[in-house]
């Protein structure tokens, strides 16, 4: 029973690899970033922080299902700035590595122009860099480091497919983990995204 088990599921693996194909593509990207900086007490990030820019470049793959649906993996290298407005300005940025993955669903056909899409999903970050005012800050999980590097997220968007091979989208990225390493009073820093992205695939 088990060795028929096995047969059947290396056939449905055999379907789908031979029922899918895909894309490489690589990605520019161009965005506004902000953190949302608080504890109990005080919204730091509403009184105090300012959005900065934030560039990002790596690659895709767009592996399609069908038609409609597809599933895009990708490598990117991030970085993310803002600035702190207390009595002078203070700039900072985090270098991260960042793996997305989105599902997008093609909704609307445009003809010879191309295809409108929606994506959503989620992606995992390592923050390996971080400064302030150019001096290195400390990254890691101990109390005494001043950020921790691993961010989760969640995104969202829409944009076009141009010939099938040109994709522009306008995308929003929500951290969902907890930055901060300080362990009192509710203390959160959570990462914030909006980009415009660039990919064009092979």
């Amino acid at each position: 029973m088990k060795r028929i088990a096995r047969v059947i599921t290396l056939m449905v693996i055999g379907l789908l690899i031979n029922s899918v194909y895909g894309q490489v593509g690589v990605k520019a990207v161009l965005g506004v970033s902000s953190l949302l900086a608080k504890n109990n007490d005080v919204n730091f990030s509403q009184e105090l922080f300012d959005a900065g820019f934030s560039f990002h470049v790596g690659a895709g793959f767009e592996i399609y299902f069908s038609d409609l649906i597809s599933l895009e993996p990708g490598l990117l290298l991030t970085q993310r700035a803002y600035s702190i407005d207390a009595n002078q300005l203070i700039s900072n940025s985090l270098t991260s590595l960042e793996v997305p993955v989105n599902v997008k669903v093609y909704a609307l056909d445009l003809g010879d122009v191309g295809r409108l899409y929606g994506l959503g999903g989620s992606y995992i970050g390592y923050t390996f860099s971080a400064r302030e005012d150019g001096q290195k800050l400390d990254v890691g999980n101990k109390s005494t480091d001043d950020i921790k590097p691993l961010d989760i997220g969640l995104n969202f968007g829409a944009g076009i497919q141009f010939f099938e091979a040109l994709n522009v989208d306008v995308s929003a990225s929500i951290g969902m983990a907890n930055l901060s390493n300080i362990r009192t009073n509710g203390a959160k820093i959570k990462t914030r995204v909006v980009r415009l992205s660039v990919t064009y695939q092979f």
